[in-house]
């Protein structure tokens, strides 16, 4: 018998928006650098990840599916914007 942890999608969208508050909170506090560096990566990745469960059908609800079909749209994510990266470098000097 396998006993396992059921995690709603949208407890995880939850989660996301509540952890990106934070990293807003922790980026506009004035005390702490270390503070500001964690707020921001917190809020970088928070919203990143919840882009990317927007992208996903919402008939995807088994764990792994959801994994797998996430870690695909992230790469696709991640491929469109280094593309767009590379070709603003590429295309910059021709424009001046």
């Amino acid at each position: 018998m396998k006993v396992g942890i059921v995690v709603k999608r949208r407890t995880i969208e939850e989660l996301l928006i509540f952890l990106g508050i934070i990293g807003l909170i922790l980026t506009f506090q004035p005390f702490s650098i270390l503070g500001y560096t964690i707020g921001w990566i917190l809020l970088l990745s928070c919203t990143l990840t919840y882009v990317i469960f927007t992208l996903i059908p919402h008939g995807t609800s088994s764990g792994r599916r959801l994994v797998k079909v996430f870690i695909k749209t992230l790469l696709i994510v991640l491929a469109v914007v280094i593309s767009f990266i590379v070709l603003s470098i590429l295309l910059t000097p021709h424009i001046m």
